[in-house]
């Protein structure tokens, strides 16, 4: 049994009482930051399955039609690949059409430019592939190479430049860690060295963890219960430095400067203990303080970070898969972060974008779950 289905499946079962008894009943009133009540575009057809995915990155959003809209590409993991939804340039997004036809089982989405035309491309993870879908330009895609692997606890990829030749890269979540593809600059790959973890590797997340502007990693460990960085060699490895623990069974983790110090820390959506944890970054790729915020949601999966009232600090929007909420927290520009409001949005939501979805400069929220549907959240801070 898939590692999300059965945590989906427990927090659902075995957790929901306790959870509800501890959080209060209503929905916090938003301060600074809030959002329209939220717009459902319907996908067209089985989009998703039941939810995104697999994986802490399910859905991402970007101009893939090169019209100027942001658009959204989402794993269909029953399907037989990845989806498209065009946005229309209000927060709505028109049905879904197939990426290309690769088989079941494609629960992480990851984009970028991976053969320089200045088209955005998408990989996708499964069981034990990888596969590559070249942007033609127009929302139409060609399937590219497939690679074998085998995923973690759950499956993620990135795209990123790891050894900074210009080329872009990707990374990808295997069981002890995350494994190193080197992009040749055609679109195709060639593997590379793996980053590996003393447990099992259940999300990974990107970011700069010390002052040498090489691209760091930091993985998640299921077994240890802690958050493990590994700073970039600048040649697609990277050498274990510091650890933290995280909350129980985290789900997601991402990377994000919550003290203004100009290195990364990260956030993480702790899905059995019900909480929010902010491990603040040492600037050597260690960690100095971890703040937590318990009973932060029911049920979280997945979390993607934004500075939604242009404030100047991080905030942070995180899915609540029992109760169908985005949950919101505002950064208070110290390495923490409050609770401010939550959002009903489309039933189990998976994995946030954020992105401005409405031309209006704000960063807003869009979001996938188990109805066919996709939940976009006005930020009308």
């Amino acid at each position: 049994m898939h590692a999300r289905i059965f945590r989906t499946c427990f927090v659902l079962t075995a957790a929901v009482s306790a959870a509800v008894l501890a959080l209060p009943n209503s929905a916090w009133a938003a301060g600074h930051i809030n959002f329209a009540a939220s717009v459902d575009s319907p996908s067209g057809g089985s989009f998703p399955s039941w939810g995104p995915g697999p994986s802490p990155i399910g859905m991402v959003g970007a101009d893939f039609t090169g019209d100027g809209k942001q658009d959204i590409v989402a794993a269909d993991f029953g399907g037989d690949g990845p989806i498209l939804m065009a946005g229309k340039g209000d927060g709505t997004f028109a049905p879904g059409t197939r990426v290309g036809s690769v088989g079941n089982g494609y629960g992480a989405i990851a984009a970028g430019d991976l053969n320089g035309d200045g088209k955005i491309d998408v990989v996708a993870q499964a069981w034990t592939s990888i596969a590559v879908f070249l942007n033609n330009g127009n929302g139409t895609f060609r399937v590219g190479e497939k690679y074998t692997t085998l995923e973690g606890a759950q499956q993620e990829v990135i795209v990123t430049d790891v050894n900074g030749d210009g080329k872009a890269d990707v990374l990808s979540l295997i069981p002890t860690g995350v494994q190193t593809w080197l992009g040749n600059g055609d679109g195709t790959l060639e593997s590379g060295s793996s980053s590996i973890i003393a447990g099992a590797a259940a999300a990974f997340t990107t970011g700069k963890f010390n002052s040498d502007n090489k691209v760091d990693i930091a993985i998640n460990n299921d077994l240890l219960q802690q958050v493990e960085v590994f700073t970039g060699n600048g040649d697609g490895s990277f050498t274990k430095k510091g650890s933290s623990t995280a909350g129980l069974i985290t789900e997601d983790v991402r990377a994000g400067d919550f003290d203004g110090d100009g290195i990364d820390d990260i956030i993480t959506a702790d899905s059995f203990s019900f909480s929010t944890t902010v491990l603040v970054s040492d600037g050597n790729g260690g960690f100095k303080k971890t703040n937590r915020i318990t009973f932060s949601g029911l049920g979280p999966t997945s979390i993607a970070v934004g500075d939604f009232d242009h404030d100047g600090k991080l905030d942070a929007a995180m899915s609540a898969v029992i109760d169908s909420k985005m949950v919101i927290f505002s950064g208070n520009g110290d390495g923490t972060v409050t609770k401010t409001g939550d959002f009903a949005v489309t039933s189990q939501p998976q994995t946030p974008v954020v992105a401005d979805f409405n031309g209006d400069g704000k960063p807003d929220i869009a979001v996938a779950g188990s109805s066919n549907a996709v939940s976009f959240l006005k930020n009308i801070s």
